[in-house]
């Protein structure tokens, strides 16, 4: 029986790189084609929210926001601090195995880049203890622009705009199961 043990790194590419990933303590991490130089990457606790995500192709944008709960007072002291200034900063999301003496089994492999839109640090008492909380929205793509809703032409939409165009005078037709003759008779 396979047993899984891999956890997520974010690397956020601002001056200086800000790192993390879902677990306790420090993890260092060798340079590769994302990292340029060896670093340290800071527990952040466990994961509250990592959604699943697409590549960007043909120019499908996302928006996601991640969350990451029990991080520690250092990180939210760093995070808190650069809050303003890593908006619109590369956000890498890989993800690092480990073999069964939890020790690191190969590279990360880095699963995709995004642009850092928005984080905030939020702190929620329960139960007499203080949990904390990372949250930062990241997108893929274009998101500032609204997604144009499908709009499905007819006859009369078009010549309300242009009455002596019949473009679409045989679409009826077409989905009857008929279908309109091309070229001269």
């Amino acid at each position: 029986m396979a047993s899984y043990r891999e956890s997520y790194v974010v690397y956020v590419a601002c001056d200086p790189p800000a790192v993390f990933w879902l677990g306790h303590g420090r993890l260092p991490l060798a340079a590769d084609a994302v990292i340029p130089s060896p670093v340290v990457a800071l527990g952040a606790g466990r994961i509250i929210n990592i959604p699943d995500f697409q590549e960007l192709i043909n120019g499908t944008a996302e928006r996601l926001q991640l969350g990451f709960s029990g991080v520690s007072d250092e990180t939210v002291r760093l995070a808190l601090g650069e809050a303003s200034e890593v908006r619109g900063a590369p956000v890498w999301l890989g993800l690092i195995s480990f073999d069964a003496n939890w020790q690191q089994d190969g590279p990360v492999e880095w699963q995709q880049m995004f642009t850092l839109r928005e984080m905030s640090v939020s702190r929620q008492n329960q139960a007499g203890a203080a949990e904390q909380t990372i949250n930062i929205t990241v997108a893929s793509g274009e998101t500032a622009r609204s997604k144009a809703p499908n709009n499905f032409f007819t006859d009369a939409d078009q010549r309300r705009k242009y009455p002596t165009d019949a473009i679409f005078s045989h679409v009826a037709g077409i989905s009857q199961g008929t279908s309109r003759r091309w070229g001269p008779r």
